[in-house]
Formats: structure tokens, sequence, C-alpha cells
């Protein structure tokens, strides 16, 4: 179930924002909106300078700080903040921005997200249903204008299939992989995050960990075969980082999934 894989923390609607944001966000992210004004907005040394309907992301690593553009008094600002391990799953399929986007013209978004902030308010199990819901369609709603506005490049593409359609190499030698684009590694992995927003690396557990749930789903391996599958020497090493992504232990998800009746193999 998707709310037992994410929470949402909070949300507001402030129509004349004027306040100073600078922080490192620590285990939870955000979607922020501006239906209107304009905002200086820094990713550690980054800078944009965004004026009217703008969507942008705040995420575990980069230094962000935003605030009012000198040209505006104000700007009208909603957000929503939340943490739980359906965000990876989100950044893996490129859901979650990683940069600032426009609002597409003729969208009312401010409609949507006000139903969103609205949901979250309610305090029964339905009101965080629905807000998980529209979270996600806004999201899907954004990565599909991403991906009209943008053309990946065949080589990112190819690596993306790789790993998830293909026959991957959970443990791949980066080294080799860069030599056969005529790149180096430092290239590749700066390119490949420009391309996609998410470190290869991190898209490589992100695969990892989305391959391990069909096993402890599907099969009966035992842990030891599932890691060995995995690229894992280290059994516990296996254990310890699908608990980081996941927020369970491999035996926990697997028993979970039991108990919710979605196992697909008999269980002894």
């Amino acid at each position: 179930m998707k709310d037992a894989e994410l929470q949402i923390l909070t949300g507001s609607m402030v129509l004349q924002a004027t306040h100073k944001v600078a922080k490192h966000l620590d285990g939870y992210y955000t979607i922020q909106f501006m239906a209107t004004g304009g905002v200086e907005l820094f990713y550690d040394d980054q800078h944009y300078s965004i004026e009217g309907a703008w969507f942008w992301p705040a995420y575990p690593g980069p230094y962000i700080r935003f605030h009012r553009a000198p040209s505006y008094a104000s700007w009208e600002h909603r957000h929503i903040a939340f943490r739980g391990p359906l965000v990876q799953q989100w950044m893996t399929e490129g859901l979650f921005p990683t940069s600032p986007q426009p609002a597409e013209p003729g969208k009312d978004y401010r409609a949507v997200f006000d139903r969103l902030l609205a949901e979250i308010k309610r305090t029964d199990h339905w009101g965080m249903r629905r807000a998980i819901h529209l979270l996600e369609g806004l999201l899907i709603d954004l990565a599909e204008e991403r991906a009209q506005c943008m053309v990946q490049p065949p080589w990112i593409q190819e690596i993306l299939d790789l790993f998830t359609h293909g026959d991957p190499d959970f443990a791949p030698d980066y080294e080799c992989l860069a030599q056969s684009y005529n790149m180096s590694v430092s290239s590749l992995r700066r390119r490949f995050r420009q391309a996609t927003g998410t470190a290869i690396h991190a898209y490589v557990l992100q695969c990892r960990v989305a391959r391990a749930k069909t096993l402890l789903i599907e099969t009966n391996l035992p842990m030891k075969r599932i890691a060995q599958q995995l690229g894992y020497s280290d059994v516990y090493y296996f254990s310890r980082q699908f608990h980081d992504l996941v927020g369970v232990t491999p035996t926990i998800y697997r028993e979970s999934q039991h108990l919710t009746g979605n196992p697909r193999f008999p269980w002894p």
C-alpha cells in the first residue's frame, strides 16, 4: 500500500510570501509551487531567477536557498513535504524533478495543489490515500511535460535499458562502461546525472532494490541467494542497504507482503 511507503509531513499556502529559506534538507523532500511573483533560487552555487508559475524541488544533498526576486514584493507560494521509500521509486522512474520547472500554460495548478492541501488536512485514512494519489498524479504530469521538452541522448537510453530491461549487472564496471561510450568515468557520472537528474550509482541501487522486491515477493529464494543474484558478496550488507533504501529489512518486507496477500508463490 502506498500510504505505508510515503509519509506526508506538512503543506502550506501563503498568498504573499516574503520569507527566506536557506537550509540542507535532512531525510525529506518537498515540491514548491509559485503561482505568481518572482523568486531567486539557489542549489549550492547554481542560480535560477524565476518569474510567474513555476515548480521547484528541495531534497537532501544541495544547500537550497530561495527568497523573493528584487523586482517583486512577494510571491504566491504553496508547498508539500514528504518522505518514505516511495520517493526513491519516483526518483528511479524519473517522476521526481531535480531542478526548477515552469508550469505548463493553461493548466490550473493552483486548483490541483489546493485540493492536495485539503486532503492532507483530513485526519482519516482516505484523506492520506487521496493525497498520495494526487501528489503522484502531479509528479506524473510534470514528468510528462519534461519528457515532451527533452529527448535523451541515445547512450543514456541504452544505459537505462541495460539496467532496467536487460540482464543487468548490478555491480557494473563503470570504467568499462565509460570506455564503451568514449568518455571518462567522471564524464559518464556527470553527464548521466545531468541527463536524468540522478547519480548513476544511485540509479543502479534503486534498480537493485526494485529487483530485490520482485525476488522477495515472487520467489521463495533464501536471502543469501537473492543477495548473490544482485551482486552482493555479503548478505548482511545487502540487508542493511535494503533497509536504508526501503525502511525495513528484506525479511520484514517479504513477511509484510505475505500478510497483505501479495505473494505470488506458495509459502511453506
